[in-house]
């Protein structure tokens, strides 16, 4: 009689849950791209309005976490890539610490550990849509206009549920997108490819975006507002307004992205090399690099995904039943009516609010937040190497399977060597990284822009490493963009 197992719980829920298959055949380089670059689009123009809100109407309390979800506020966008890493992150580490037992080698197993995700992903956005909902959230500022829209309960209640429905579908398609990256049709993790369109465009349209904004009357990227500046204002006046604007992306924000990117690529760059030779072909010895950051930016996008949650969590939840000091308290913005601050609670102090009542508590969130983001992604750094099967016997495993030897030693010291190189850097890596981001979010003076811009930024280099791989290996050959890898 076999052994029962918690996942075999779960495998009834396999057959109604949509999946992708895999492709009937290899799909080549070329085809990879198209598929990436389409469905990055598809991504992109998927922040629609939800049907019922105003986006320009709505107090945004996590404005300053959105970028590294690639998340929109009043959009089928609003939770971005939140649910599926949230339930990522939470299978894996339950695998991870063997409180289900999974066998990724059983292909049973694994599909029905990649539907678990799928349907939690699910179920957290129709949680969280529904507490939102019901909190208020989705209701303009002014919100007698928004009475005298609805004129009884029946009416918000099918208002309620029409947002419901369309953020749990939306976030149910997103999953669908995520998995059609990686089943090979394109280049993958597909909430990689969501997180660095999104922060590309975002950047890019903070610093030269041409829309004016219906409030303010400024234009959203701050470089073409400052010669909007230079010919409407004094000098000294165009160029300090720039520098305080609320409404829109400002200077200091892109100042302190600029100077956090810099330290972070410079630090990326941080390397250690291992000599590997190929025992079929003679003479042949290269380097594998085993980088600082080795697990990329998933260290600081799992510090944040807890944060995140908190934030929904609490913020609906004090709506609904009443604020509390001693875990939240949200403010809205009196000058901007666009957002809420986190004021006063427990959660102040590890969030990137620029308010502060004194100048203790203000250095005390700066402390308090940098510590968070240190210790939570030194953590991650420290057992996911682990846990998502990237050790270093499984690194000498895939070194055995394609004739590989490491220079100067056998191959039984391999895998402890290898480990010991990958432990070191992963969790050296992943600590730098909470503890710069950190350090330059926990000022407020930022405002989820360097954070959103370093994750996409790292999210980038780690898939153009799996494009370039991909195109080394077979893409060279009759590929259409030859001439943009530098190939003819």
């Amino acid at each position: 009689m076999s052994k029962f197992r918690a996942l075999d719980i779960f495998k009834p829920f396999v057959g109604i849950v949509p999946e992708i298959e895999l492709p009937y055949e290899k799909v080549v380089f070329d085809e990879k791209i198209v598929y990436t670059i389409g469905i990055s689009a598809l991504y992109l123009l998927s922040s629609l309005p939800i049907s019922g809100v105003n986006p320009n109407k709505i107090a945004d309390p996590f404005n300053w976490l959105r970028l590294p979800f690639a998340s929109e506020a009043g959009t089928l966008l609003e939770f971005g890539v939140l649910p599926v890493l949230t339930s990522a992150f939470f299978w894996q580490i339950v695998s991870g610490l063997k409180i289900v037992k999974i066998n990724f080698n059983n292909l049973s197993d694994r599909s029905t550990f990649q539907s678990l995700q799928k349907i939690s992903a699910v179920l957290i956005a129709l949680i969280y849509a529904t507490i939102l909902a019901i909190s208020g959230y989705f209701r303009p500022i002014d919100f007698f206009s928004y009475q005298n829209s609805l004129n009884s309960t029946t009416s918000i209640l099918w208002s309620n549920i029409l947002i419901i429905a369309q953020l749990t579908t939306s976030t149910a398609i997103v999953t669908l997108l995520v998995e059609l990256l990686e089943k090979g049709y394109g280049f993958g993790p597909g909430v990689m490819v969501f997180i660095t369109v999104s922060a590309a465009t975002k950047f890019t349209g903070s610093l030269f975006g041409f829309i004016t904004n219906i409030k303010s009357f400024e234009s959203n990227g701050v470089i073409v507002q400052l010669f909007r500046n230079l010919f409407n204002k004094p000098l000294t006046t165009g160029i300090y307004s720039l520098f305080n604007r609320t409404d829109e992306v400002n200077f200091t924000q892109v100042y302190l992205t600029i100077i956090v990117l810099l330290i972070l690529t410079y630090i990326q760059n941080f390397r250690m090399d291992i000599s590997i030779k190929s025992t079929k072909v003679r003479s042949m010895v290269s380097t594998y690099p085993i980088r600082l950051f080795y697990c990329g930016a998933l260290p600081i996008l799992f510090s944040y995904t807890i944060i995140y949650n908190l934030n929904i969590i609490t913020f609906a939840l004090t709506k609904i039943f009443g604020g509390s000091n001693l875990i939240a308290n949200w403010e809205i913005d009196s000058l901007t009516n666009n957002t809420y601050y986190l004021t006063s609670g427990l959660l102040y102090f590890i969030s990137g609010s620029s308010y502060y009542s004194n100048f203790l508590s203000y250095i005390g969130k700066i402390i308090a937040f940098t510590a968070f983001t240190t210790f939570t992604s030194g953590i991650f750094g420290r057992y996911w190497y682990a846990m998502s099967g990237s050790t270093g016997k499984d690194l000498a495993k895939q070194f055995k399977e394609q004739d590989i030897v490491v220079v100067g030693h056998r191959d039984a010291t391999v895998a402890k060597e290898l480990n010991k190189l990958i432990s070191s850097s992963s969790l050296i890596g992943a600590t730098i990284l909470g503890a710069v981001i950190g350090l330059a979010e926990s000022t407020g003076l930022s405002k989820g822009l360097a954070v959103g811009v370093t994750t996409g930024l790292l999210c980038a280099l780690s898939l153009l490493e799996n494009v370039m791989s991909e195109y080394q290996q077979s893409g060279s050959v009759n590929s259409q963009f030859a001439q943009v890898f530098g190939t003819n």
